[in-house]
């Protein structure tokens, strides 16, 4: 009987694994933490115009390797392009998404987390103390908050620094923005070595679903928990800003 269930728990380990050449490898907190993400130094900035077209997000390597990891199937492209000019931390999310949910009109806050949306999650390496959350539409709209371990949400919380600019595209949408460095030391999330911990998520819905069966997640990193949970500390990974 041991064999048996040894043998079934291979096969079941085997199903999350990634094709020959097909998905990327699994990303976890620990294998992050050796491995950190490194995000590049360009000098000069740019202007969050929503375009993506500035020539520097052309030398970023994008970050692709976003899965699926509690659904067997592999889940639409989602590419991630990170840098930093040693005063603000920029990103441009681009996503495949072919059936964009969308709410016409944003109420409150709250209302983002049921629409297709990118996410970062900021975290001390404390995990008693707060750790921050940005929820992000493909209109820019931003659902941000303070937390606690384990869910303990404040979304009055606003960030003082972060700029977003979203664009329906022709295979989904875009999200462009950038978050200020020192906000970032200034909530206990930088360190002064550089290093962080981040986590990259995305909540992809479908128009026409049952809004309780409507969600599926994508992440970068594997938090390794049977049902996903973005809210722990396995979710995030170690990512290292380059030195100028």
């Amino acid at each position: 009987m041991k064999t048996i269930l040894s043998a079934l728990a291979v096969l079941a380990a085997l199903a999350f694994l990634p094709a020959a050449g097909a998905q990327p490898k699994i990303t976890t907190a620990a294998s992050s933490a050796k491995a950190p993400l490194l995000i590049p130094y360009r000098p000069g900035g740019i202007r969050i115009d929503g375009q993506g077209t500035d020539e520097v997000w052309k030398q970023i390597p994008p970050l692709t390797s976003f899965r699926y990891y509690w659904d067997p199937e592999e889940p639409p492209r989602t590419e991630l392009r990170l840098f930093h000019d040693g005063e603000n931390l920029y990103f441009l999310y681009t996503v495949e998404d072919p059936d964009i949910l969308r709410h016409p009109v944003i109420g409150e806050e709250m209302e983002i987390a049921s629409e297709d949306r990118i996410e970062f999650g900021f975290s001390p390496e404390d995990p008693a103390v707060p750790y921050y959350f940005f929820e992000i539409d493909s209109a820019g709209r931003v659902l941000d908050y303070e937390s606690r371990f384990y869910r303990q949400f404040d979304p009055q919380w606003d960030s003082l620094s972060l700029e977003v600019i979203g664009r329906t595209t022709e295979n989904g949408y875009e999200v462009e923005g950038k978050f200020s460095l020192a906000e970032l030391r200034d909530l206990g999330v930088l360190r002064p070595d550089g290093k962080m911990l981040l986590g990259c998520f995305r909540g992809e819905y479908e128009n026409g679903k049952d809004p309780e069966e409507n969600h599926k997640w994508i992440s970068w990193v594997y938090p390794q928990t049977a049902q996903p949970d973005f809210h722990i500390h396995s979710a995030f990974g170690t990512a290292q800003l380059e030195t100028p």
